[in-house]
């Protein structure tokens, strides 16, 4: 009997060994499966963030740079230093930038709370309307300048917004935005990670960006 007993102890203790050995194994399976899984997410969100990044950076950017070019072909053409075909070219290119500007408003908004959340999102649309009152005296500049006038007073008004890293500038503000998102890039707090995501606002919040009607 003994010897009997002994055979069975140990078929049960191979069959419950082979069964936990089993289950465990398929318990660290999954776990380093859901590992994998998420290490896999959380590059594919950083890549779409790092996209979006991108893109609105260089639309950013675009509309400070021909903002910049714009208002200095105004003063010069003001002061004989420039054809009237170089102020026309200047804001033909103007004109471009604020089209593709307006027709993602509302997209970029999204993209941006999306991927890097509600502070970020605020923070656009605070450039929004920065953009928007820079963008107001730079074309106040031109009409003076097309009518024969002197638009140094308010081209000496704006000027300051396009150059140097003195706060509240548009391009201190554009170049501190990109740092928030380039930084939540490199910390991969972005996508599902992101702080304060944004959710969409009940129906007596909502407002809409103002559209930048151009010169």
């Amino acid at each position: 009997m003994d010897a009997i007993d002994d055979v069975v102890a140990i078929v049960v203790g191979f069959v419950l060994t082979t069964l936990v050995g089993g289950w465990w194994a398929a318990v660290l399976q999954q776990r380093s499966w859901i590992r994998q899984n998420d290490v896999r997410m959380r590059e594919a969100e950083n890549q779409r963030a790092g996209t979006a990044c991108q893109d609105l950076m260089t639309l950013l950017d675009k509309r400070l740079f021909r903002m910049h070019r714009l208002l200095g072909a105004t003063t010069a053409r003001a002061r004989g230093a420039a054809s009237e075909d170089v102020l026309e070219e200047r804001l033909r290119e103007y004109d471009e930038v604020v089209i593709a500007w307006n027709e993602r408003l509302n997209m970029n908004l999204s993209l941006v709370g999306s991927h890097f959340g509600d502070v970020a999102r605020a923070c656009l649309e605070g450039l929004y309307e920065e953009f928007r009152r820079v963008g107001l005296r730079v074309e106040s500049a031109v009409r003076v300048a097309r009518d024969g006038g002197d638009p140094a007073s308010i081209a000496a008004d704006a000027e300051g917004k396009f150059e140097g890293r003195d706060p509240g500038s548009l391009n201190d503000r554009v170049y501190q935005f990109g740092l928030m998102l380039m930084g939540q890039l490199r910390e991969g707090t972005v996508g599902r990670y992101a702080p304060n995501k944004s959710a969409p606002r009940t129906a007596d919040k909502l407002s809409a960006p103002q559209v930048d009607p151009g010169p």
